[in-house]
C-alpha cells in the first residue's frame, strides 16, 4: 500500500500543503482547519518524513552513538542510559559499532555527520578525535565517553571514570584480603588501562608492595588470555591474585584460571572491572563504574547543548563478593 504524503493529507483535508505543514509543526491556524487536517492525518495514517523535516531544520532529532566494542558489560548500561534520555526528549538513537576495526570509527563518525545527527556520543580511540572536534566546532554537540579530551573546543564534552581511583581501590581491597603479589591482565593501550594500572601500582606501593613490569601483561583478544595467564603464573610463582583491568576479558581470564585447576579464592584471588550478569553467581568481586548514569549524562549533554566544554568524572564502586578471599 502506497505511503501517504503531505500532499495526500492536503487533498483530503481540502487545504494547501503549507497549511498542513503549519498544523503539523504547531503553527497558528483556525481551529476548524486544524481539525480537518488532523482528521485527514488519522484517516490516511500519515507519518511526517523525518528526513525531509531534518533537511528543512538543518539537523535531525537523532542522537548518534559510535561504540568500539559491544562485548563489554560496560556498554549495556551505557546504551540503556542514553536511550532513556533520548526517548524522554523525543529523539531516536542511531547505534553503530566499530568492532575495534582500525579506521572504522572515523568512517562511522563521518556517516553520523552526513546524517545531520542532533549530537554524537563516541567511545572511540584518539584517532577519531580530529573528526569529532570538527563536528563540535561546526555546532554539533559531541561527547567522548570513557576518557577525557585534551584542550576540547566548545561543545566537545567528556564523561569518564576516575581510573586512577579505580586502580587504587583495587589495591586497597586486595591488601585488605591479604593478597601480596598481583598479576595484571590489561587490554590494549587505552588511557583507561594506563590509569587503572598506575592507580594499582600506587596503591600497592603505599603498602610497601611492588607491581613490577613483568607482572603486567597486555592482550589484544580473548584468544591470547590463556597464554597470558599461564605466563604470569609460571614466571611469577608468588602471584596470589589476578586482576583484570577490562570487563570484556573477565570471562576469558576466569576460564583460564579454572582450566588450570585453580580454586578461586583458595588458590588465587580474582578481581575484575565492570559487573556482569553472572558475577553474583560466580562470586566475582568487581570494581563497578556507573555506566547507566554515565550514559544518561552523555545524552543530557547532547540535549542541553552547553556552549562550553564539560568534563565529568565519576567515582568507581567496589562490589565485594568472595573471589578475593573476603572474610565473612
Amino acid at each position: 500500500m502506497k505511503r501517504a504524503t503531505i500532499g495526500d493529507v492536503a487533498a483530503v483535508a481540502g487545504v494547501s500543503v503549507a497549511t498542513v505543514s503549519r498544523v503539523l509543526n504547531g503553527g497558528a491556524v483556525k481551529e476548524a482547519t486544524a481539525a480537518k487536517v488532523w482528521a485527514a492525518v488519522d484517516r490516511l495514517d500519515y507519518s511526517p518524513n523525518a528526513l525531509t523535516k531534518s533537511i528543512f531544520a538543518g539537523r535531525s532529532s537523532t542522537i548518534g552513538v559510535v561504540i568500539d566494542d559491544l562485548t563489554s558489560p560496560f556498554y549495556l548500561g551505557l546504551m540503556r542510559g542514553i536511550d532513556e534520555v533520548a526517548d524522554a526528549n523525543d529523539s531516536l538513537v542511531m547505534f553503530a559499532s566499530t568492532f575495534r576495526h582500525a579506521g572504522s570509527g572515523d568512517a562511522q563518525i563521518r556517516t553520523m555527520n552526513e546524517q545531520r545527527v542532533r549530537g554524537l556520543i563516541v567511545t572511540t580511540v584518539e584517532t577519531t578525535d580530529d573528526r569529532t572536534r570538527r563536528m563540535a566546532t561546526g555546532g554539533t554537540p559531541c561527547v567522548v565517553v570513557a576518557r577525557s579530551v585534551q584542550d576540547p573546543p566548545p561543545r566537545l564534552h567528556s564523561v569518564a571514570l576516575d581510573n586512577l581511583a579505580a586502580g587504587r581501590l583495587m589495591a586497597e581491597h586486595l591488601i585488605a584480603c591479604g593478597r601480596r603479589s598481583v598479576g595484571v591482565i590489561t587490554s590494549g593501550g587505552r588511557p583507561s588501562q594506563h590509569g587503572r594500572t598506575e592507580g594499582l601500582r600506587q596503591g600497592l606501593a603505599e603498602a610497601g608492595l611492588e607491581l613490577p613490569p613483568d607482572a603486567v601483561t597486555s592482550v589484544e583478544g580473548n584468544e591470547q588470555v590463556s597464554d597470558a595467564v599461564r605466563s604470569l603464573l609460571e614466571h611469577r610463582a608468588s602471584v596470589d591474585a589476578i586482576v583484570c583491568l577490562t570487563g570484556r576479558r573477565t570471562v576469558a581470564v576466569h576460564s583460564a584460571l579454572m582450566s588450570r585447576g585453580l580454586a578461586i579464592p583458595d588458590d588465587i584471588g580474582f578481581l575484575t572491572m565492570d559487573d556482569f550478569a553472572w558475577g553474583p553467581a560466580l562470586g566475582v568481586t568487581v570494581i563497578g563504574q556507573p555506566s547507566h548514569r554515565m550514559g544518561q549524562m552523555a545524552a543530557e549533554l547532547i540535549v542541553e547543548n552547553p556552549g562550553e566544554a564539560v568534563q565529568l568524572t565519576f567515582e568507581p564502586e567496589l562490589i565485594a563478593r568472595t573471589s578475593c578471599g573476603e572474610a565473612g
